[in-house]
């Protein structure tokens, strides 16, 4: 067990409170006049995204958790688990409720880091911008200056997304997996 102060953590450090991974976002140091130092942190839950700001005495202490981060591939869902195969050809599974609006985007042989503590998966990371196929696409229909110049279609996952109009079924588009927003026609 690796115990750290908090003063000496960096972005992108991985820590345990409370029986919970978290990556350590951004940090800012203040000091309140006679008062002692406070340290202000942005956190991101490892399991489940959540992300929270909290104050801790930059004295005290945590523990720094090793993450292993590990190339996967994944190959298929059953029922609400995700199953991924990595280099060794060893099979991993998360369930869907950890993975979260990340089941939005994730396809075959798409490549994906894996999160690794102790030898277990215990989250993915997906590239920020990935190819995706439109799969169903309405009409685009211009000149009517009261709605939005976008549109909503599907995508080979089966998320759905407003595009421009001039997206059809079948074009290729990249997508933000972290914000689930339409980026760029792919060429």
């Amino acid at each position: 067990m690796n115990k750290i102060k908090f003063k000496n953590l960096s972005e992108g450090d991985i820590i345990e409170i409370d029986n919970n991974l978290w990556e350590v976002l951004e940090l800012s140091h203040s000091h309140l006049g006679r008062g002692g130092a406070n340290l202000r942190i942005k956190l991101k839950n490892i399991v489940n995204n959540t992300t929270l700001v909290k104050n801790f005495n930059p004295e005290d202490e945590t523990i720094l958790v090793e993450i292993i981060k590990k190339p996967l591939k994944f190959i298929y869902s059953k029922n609400d688990l995700y199953y991924f195969l990595d280099n060794e050809n060893n099979k991993h599974q998360l369930d869907v409720e950890v993975l979260g609006s990340k089941v939005n985007f994730i396809k075959k042989d798409l490549d994906i880091q894996g999160l690794f503590k102790d030898n277990q998966l215990i989250n993915i990371v997906l590239p920020i911008k990935v190819k995706y196929l439109v799969t169903e696409s309405p009409p685009g229909i211009k000149g009517d200056s009261q709605k939005s110049n976008t549109k909503l279609v599907s995508i080979e996952t089966g998320y759905k997304l407003s595009v421009p109009l001039f997206i059809e079924k079948g074009d290729y588009i990249i997508i933000n997996t972290e914000s689930g927003e339409y980026v760029e026609r792919a060429k």
